[in-house]
């Protein structure tokens, strides 16, 4: 069992991360399966280092906030290998070509960047930077640890409950090799275990409010991947974590 566990995660630093890992690996049920159970740690490993970085710069140097800014965002870019950034312009391309289906998902596997990709992924860095330098002075740095567990907790629920856009590729691989009840339940205690801790560092009402909007725009995007794409693909994955990213803070700026 540990050996599987282990296997998943050596799997999730492969494919979700820059991390490298020169390794064959096997891919059987279970070390998929133990490899999307894995994207929370993943998170925890990445908001460790973002949670750091902005100690590193903000507590122990006189950097200004737009640097801390700049900074947190390109750590998140640097880690993911812009992997998600990737999906995002993706998916804005397929998304504002006003399409049919069928379209929208060739536009997607198309690995060039259209206009609307590039104004998608545009807006998103910058006005990520600008978000986290408004609030990056004030925040707690538990805060910042956080956010990317929350969008990989986010990324495990929709996987395992969203059926597969396209009947291959490698997001369809994975969907048809993993176990998705015992990853659903997997989502539930990473969810539970965060909410607490969330709970004790910012209180119960902050919470609150950051749980509802998750589960809001958890089912709002899903609903929106199902109208539009009849699924989900790894690019709108990739999507979901950006959005989520940018939706919490946003929230952290105004409710915190």
């Amino acid at each position: 069992m540990s050996r599987q566990w282990g296997t998943g995660f050596l799997l999730a630093l492969q494919f979700f991360s820059v991390i490298p890992v020169k390794k064959q690996l096997p891919m059987e049920k279970s070390h998929i399966t133990a490899m999307y159970a894995m994207l929370p740690v993943l998170g925890l490993i990445f908001g460790s280092m973002l949670a750091g970085s902005v100690w590193l710069l903000r507590d122990m140097t006189d950097s200004s906030p737009l640097l801390i800014g700049f900074a947190v965002v390109a750590i998140s870019l640097v880690l993911t290998g812009g992997l998600h950034m990737d999906g995002l312009a993706d998916t804005g391309d397929a998304y504002f070509s006003y399409q049919d289906r069928d379209k929208r998902l060739a536009i997607m596997g198309d690995p060039r960047i259209g206009a609307f990709g590039t104004m998608v992924l545009l807006f998103s860095i910058i006005g990520k930077i600008i978000i986290v330098s408004e609030l990056i002075q004030t925040i707690s740095l538990m805060l910042v640890f956080l956010v990317p567990v929350f969008s990989r907790i986010g990324l495990l629920a929709l996987f395992s409950s969203t059926i597969s856009a396209k009947p291959k590729g490698l997001a369809a691989f994975f969907q048809q090799q993993a176990d998705h009840g015992k990853l659903r339940i997997t989502a539930g205690c990473f969810i539970a275990i965060s909410l607490a801790v969330l709970i004790w560092s910012t209180g119960i009402w902050t919470a609150l409010i950051l749980l509802v909007l998750l589960l809001v725009s958890f089912w709002l995007y899903r609903a929106w991947c199902l109208r539009n794409f009849g699924g989900v693909t790894g690019d709108l994955f990739g999507a979901y974590v950006e959005g989520v990213e940018i939706l919490l803070w946003i929230s952290l700026l105004f409710f915190v």
